[in-house]
């Protein structure tokens, strides 16, 4: 395996790039321990801590100590998995690729290696086919450590933010823009992420975004030291950037004879239908080896490089295709993506009996029944021997696939969503700001990432954002959770309240009618984020407490109508600035308010006069990871699993006897209950555990999940006890005390911050970028 090295920087001098502007730094910085390689792996126990880049009006963001630090973890198994247990065997490797499968099984485990490993070679080298296999041979759950993969990225068709946000949600986290992955990427785990078809991001109609999805997301990646990447790019703009910010990065490329064993190749080859293929001829290259098994007398020229080789083999295959196949294959280059033959067969040009003689002819595709032109010199080929496609023409012609409602308007709700999807990139192409972006049920049923990369195409015309554009980038809905119409509906009618009416009663029948139990009532977009959100008490009882870009706001929690004029944030009385990344934030009973900043740092704040804390009030705290405050009480958590609730008319302090959470404590909420108060805290660890001063806790969580805790919060209702507890993946769980089995499951597009429930059962949920009134339904 090779060194991208064309810096001319060698291995024992590596640097990181430079990642400073005019106004700062424009990436994440990590002090680590001395000694270490700053391009090298570096486990999380020896950074010392991070800082993040400069907001966008140009403030330095505060460092953050690693609580790691110095503390290295043991290596858990899952619960299945004894220790002692032998590693499960390997997937199959063919077309005598094992020399490829073991050099990169060889770099997983080296802790000397470079982060960053490119898989390189031509069109149809194979590329795509090792790191399935790479992913398949290492899931996250391998006893083995160093052999671990913990999401596999499809980038084809996916723009910027459709691929942060769905590798977010492979890593169990949420985000809608790079920035967001990066914010939560700074928990200290280890992960190996892979990319495949880098290349072929955005598509046809978004011809920069390979360039674009390298420098805004997978450089940005680059920069986490306890992160490691494996990225599928053919040499080119997009794989250059990557050189340059990672210039001694690891290279394996396919088309070099080294990593295909000849002797399997030829057994492979053997087994290929179709013509009789030499394997010296087409070694090392599987897709050059099925083209010459579907092209006639084939003979390719082994002197030549296998792309040249490659483009001379589809040159003779298309010239052997006969004329009645070669109208739908024709149809098939115009579609700008993978189809089903169920679908191709309905293009212009095409009909079920063409495209059964029309696949014959083709390779294998990877995915069963999802056909393209493959290798790309064949697909660029084809288009280039085809005429223009007419995207108007061919938008209505799959329109006229779609059903009829008994009003004869079209039943998008009942259409085929790869129909959909196809006519979202049709639409789009032919005029970037189509009426049909303003359909909500083509949103609602068609493919999210075509719908994505329609807006982004429109966007970069630069059209002004709809309504429904600026819903859908905030409902990030390209995750595996809004695959259900039902489950999109419901986060799109939470981020079009008050924004859309139509629409977003559209949203909220088509969720009803799903049994969602939940609904939106309200929704607060700051000019700036972030966001943040607590229930007012003492002199500010009954009122809503927001912190946004803007200062500090009060609120009607009701209705989320902002009560009165902003004022900065202040601690004591004097400004400080906005944070930017607000962990917690929770009223005191003096009618202040404390505000946990991501440093770590609890800083007092005075709401309308009323300070935080009195004059000799207990100190703070000095390590706090987590504070909540009721009527009489505050309640601060700590990084050693403990929480303490304070009494502050009287300064006792009450604590379980031991710790509640493994690792630190993220959340808090707290509510009266039964005579006294009732604590919620929610840790790293996944669990929401609850207890009451002066009493033992419960022997058991109430609720725990693979992923952080980020919020959770706590009242009394007409309806009973409500507890919500929201997770790092992005999940918000509702459920009312007893109601093991009710509630609500719910996504909102981003990892909810803070949380509140008033009084009369409704729950505040402050997001990076909004904050939302929902109510439970039941």
């Amino acid at each position: 395996m090779d060194s991208d090295n064309r810096a001319g920087v060698g291995l024992a001098d590596r640097a990181e790039p430079d990642t400073r502007g005019p106004d700062g730094p424009t990436a994440w910085q990590y002090l680590l321990d001395e000694g270490l390689d700053p391009a090298g792996r570096i486990p999380v126990h020896a950074v010392r801590g991070s800082t993040p880049p400069a907001d966008a009006a140009g403030r330095p963001g505060a460092h953050r100590p690693n609580p790691r630090h110095g503390r290295p973890l043991p290596e858990p198994f899952p619960a299945d998995v004894h220790a002692d247990a032998p590693a499960p065997g390997l997937p199959p490797l063919g077309a005598g690729r094992r020399p490829a499968g073991r050099a990169l099984l060889s770099w997983l485990e080296d802790g000397r290696a470079p982060r960053l490993c490119r898989i390189a070679g031509s069109s149809g080298s194979g590329r795509t086919h090792l790191l399935t296999w790479l992913a398949a041979a290492c899931p996250p759950d391998r006893p083995r450590p160093g052999r671990r993969v913990h999401a596999l990225l499809d980038a084809e068709g996916l723009t910027v933010r459709s691929a942060t946000a769905r590798l977010a949600d492979l890593l169990g986290l949420t985000a809608g823009e790079p920035a967001d992955l990066l914010e939560a990427l700074q928990d200290g785990t280890p992960r190996t992420v892979v990319v495949t078809d880098l290349d072929r991001a955005g598509g046809p109609r978004l011809p920069g975004t390979p360039e674009r999805l390298a420098r805004e997301l997978l450089v940005p990646l680059l920069s986490v030291p306890w992160l490691l990447l494996v990225v599928e790019a053919a040499h080119g703009p997009a794989a250059d950037l990557l050189a340059d910010a990672a210039p001694t990065g690891a290279v394996l490329d396919l088309d070099q004879p080294q990593w295909t064993d000849p002797a399997q190749y030829a057994a492979w080859c053997a087994g290929l239908a179709g013509h009789p293929v030499d394997p010296a001829a087409t070694h090392p290259s599987p897709g050059l080896a099925q083209l010459a098994a579907r092209t006639p007398g084939a003979a390719p020229d082994p002197a030549l490089p296998p792309a040249d080789r490659v483009a001379a083999l589809a040159a003779a295959w298309w010239q052997a295709v006969p004329d009645a196949e070669r109208a739908a294959l024709t149809a098939l280059a115009g579609a700008d993506g993978p189809l089903s033959a169920e679908l191709w067969a309905t293009l212009p040009g095409a009909d079920p009996a063409g495209v059964a003689a029309a696949a014959d002819l083709l390779p294998p595709p990877p995915m069963a029944d999802r056909w393209r032109l493959r290798p790309t010199p064949l697909a660029d080929l084809v288009a280039a021997d085809s005429p223009p496609v007419d995207h108007a023409a061919m938008m209505w012609e799959v329109a006229g696939g779609i059903p009829v409602r008994a009003d004869g308007g079209p039943d998008l709700a009942a259409s085929d969503p790869e129909r959909l999807a196809l006519l979202v990139r049709h639409a789009s192409a032919g005029d970037p700001g189509s009426p049909m972006l303003d359909e909500i049920d083509l949103l609602l049923h068609a493919e999210p990432a075509t719908v994505t990369a329609a807006f982004q195409h429109a966007e970069d015309v630069g059209l002004p954002p709809t309504p429904l554009a600026a819903a859908w980038r905030r409902a990030a809905p390209d995750r595996a959770a809004t695959a259900r119409p039902a489950d999109r509906a419901a986060v799109l009618h939470a981020h079009l309240t008050g924004r859309h009416d139509a629409a977003a009663a559209h949203c909220a029948d088509l969720a009803r009618q799903a049994d969602t139990r939940w609904h939106a009532v309200w929704q607060h977009l700051p000019a700036a984020g972030p966001c943040a959100a607590a229930l007012g008490l003492g002199p500010h009882a009954g009122h809503l407490l927001l912190t946004d870009g803007a200062g500090l706001h009060l609120a009607d929690p009701a209705t989320g109508q902002l009560l009165g004029p902003v004022e900065s944030l202040a601690a004591g009385g004097g400004g400080v600035a906005v944070e930017p990344h607000p962990r917690a934030l929770t009223a005191t009973p003096f009618g202040g308010a404390l505000l946990l900043n991501a440093s770590g740092e609890l800083r007092p704040l005075a709401v309308r006069g009323a300070p935080a804390l009195p004059d000799g009030a207990p100190a703070l705290p000095g390590a706090c990871t987590a504070v909540a405050g009721h009527e009489g009480v505050l309640v601060f958590g700590g990084p050693d699993g403990l929480t303490h609730c304070v009494e502050t008319a009287t300064g006792t302090a009450h604590r379980p006897d031991v710790p509640l959470h493994e690792g630190p404590v993220t959340a808090l909420g707290a509510a009266a209950a039964d005579g006294g108060t009732l604590v919620a805290s929610g840790g790293e660890d996944g669990r929401v555990w609850t207890w009451m001063p002066g009493r033992p806790p419960l022997p058991a969580p109430v609720d725990r999940r693979p992923w952080p805790v980020t919020a959770v919060a706590l009242a009394a209702t007409p309806a009973g006890l409500l507890l919500a507890a929201a997770w790092s993946d992005g999940l918000l769980r509702l459920r009312r005390w007893g109601e093991r089995h009710r509630g609500a499951d719910l996504r909102l597009g981003a990892a909810v911050r803070t949380l509140a429930v008033t009084p009369e059962g409704l729950v505040v949920a402050a997001l990076p970028g909004s904050v939302l009134g929902l109510a439970l339904v039941g």
